[in-house]
């Protein structure tokens, strides 16, 4: 079979591409494939060479800057390699040059496209940066080194990250609710915090072989906002950091407030019993009803029943559940203080340790009214955003990362999960 494609730009003919093609369907298809791309090649060149000569003479130093004539410029794009001439211009100030139609088809300081950015954004958010080389060369018949992909990814995620903390930073002090992105308020919304630990490439001392060091892991920080609207369906934006709880508080309630949360009519933030996480809700949550993660207070009462109870921890701990669940913190208190007495060492100890972490986390122990209310009672939906987000690609097999190579990734992928993978790329303005 023979296959043509006439390429025509602005009614004016520019080329031809022909093949004659046999062979399976799949040896079809590729070659059909190929010929797309000579043929996406033959009419993007004229297009970029067009927006080259249309763009205005820049400005410097309170002067136009004198054109220094054409320069040749390879871009990379979606099709593969294409030669570009452009203007050159120069300062006659300062001797600044600078060629102004860069930045119409370059994505920042990188000679690529923003098409082919973003391909190449979503790929890194999915895989191993070392398999990144040949996936884009499959894909899109080009050969991109492994250091010129990883700096395009810390270029567009850094980006993001620096952005998201200039915007969460606003709402430390003073704090003013940003408007919501909401047409209706939400009938409820739902706000949990957690984090998640994945390796850097930093190293510290190995407390179990002196003189060697190991790798360091350290903890990257998920909020999730979800909210459920009229018609009773949820929804769920997430968020990302790894800067102080006051300061990825403010980060937390900025995206809560775009979600709903000033005009929600029922308000629940749940978290495990982390310090940092409580501490964000004291300080930005502390109109919403708490709640304690059901499993991570149950990890506490089957601790508990082991040493208690050690001939009978499993009745001992389902009983203490029971009371848990059906009656909250003050009835498992209540039904512990009678067992604390009689008992010495190690089970007294641990029914103590018990009672004074009930104690502690009282206000987030009343399941009977979350229940009664609708509200899951457990963090699953929390756990799930963390894998999602950071345990899919940071804690692959293998895999470290510097602090930079870390939150740019997360960035991406946020932006991925939070749907707004469009209208970010249509926005970004990354420096020259």
């Amino acid at each position: 079979m023979l296959f043509q494609f006439t390429v025509r730009v602005d009614g004016r003919e520019v080329g031809e591409v022909s093949r004659e093609v046999s062979g399976t369907e799949a040896e079809i298809e590729e070659e059909l494939r190929k010929l797309e791309q000579r043929a996406g090649r033959m009419a993007l060149e004229p297009a970029l060479r067009q927006m080259a000569d249309q763009t205005p003479v820049p400005w410097c130093c309170g002067c136009a800057m004198q054109n220094r004539g054409l320069r040749p410029l390879t871009v990379r794009t979606t099709f593969g390699e294409i030669p570009v001439l452009r203007r050159v211009y120069q300062c006659s100030e300062c001797g600044r040059r600078l060629s102004p139609a860069d930045a119409q088809f370059c994505c920042g300081r990188h000679r690529i496209t923003k098409p082919l950015a973003q391909r190449i954004c979503q790929l890194a958010t999915l895989s191993h940066f070392p398999q990144l080389p040949d996936l884009l060369a499959n894909q899109h018949g080009l050969t991109l080194g492994h250091d010129t992909l990883i700096q395009l990814v810390h270029d567009v995620g850094g980006g993001a990250d620096r952005l998201r903390q200039a915007d969460a930073a606003a709402s430390v002090r003073p704090r003013t609710p940003p408007k919501t992105w909401l047409a209706a308020p939400p009938r409820r919304i739902w706000i949990s915090v957690d984090g998640i630990m994945y390796c850097t490439n930093q190293r510290e001392p190995a407390p179990d072989h002196p003189g060697r060091k190991r790798l360091l892991w350290q903890q990257m920080k998920v909020g999730c906002v979800a909210w459920e609207d009229e018609r009773g369906d949820w929804h769920k934006q997430l968020v990302w950091g790894r800067e102080s709880p006051e300061e990825f508080g403010a980060a937390v309630w900025r995206l809560a407030c775009r979600c709903g949360y000033v005009e929600a009519k029922e308000k629940l933030f749940a978290a495990d019993g982390g310090t940092w996480c409580w501490e964000i809700q004291a300080r930005y949550f502390s109109d919403a009803a708490g709640l304690l993660d059901w499993y991570h207070a149950s990890e506490h009462v089957w601790a508990a029943a082991k040493l208690a109870a050690p001939d009978r921890s499993d009745e001992w701990a389902r009983e203490a559940l029971s009371q848990l669940y059906e009656g909250g913190g003050t009835a498992l208190r209540v039904w512990l203080e009678p067992q604390i007495s009689p008992r010495r060492g190690a089970p007294r100890q641990a029914l103590e340790s018990l009672q004074n972490y009930l104690t502690a986390q009282t206000d987030h122990l009343n399941y009977p009214a979350y229940r009664q209310r609708g509200w899951p009672i457990g963090t699953g939906r929390m756990e799930s955003s963390c894998k999602q987000l950071v345990g899919v690609r940071l804690k692959g097999p293998g895999m470290h990362w510097t602090e930079a190579g870390a939150l740019a990734v997360t960035a991406l992928k946020a932006i991925d999960l939070n749907g707004q993978w469009p209208s970010f790329w249509k926005s970004l303005v990354l420096s020259a």
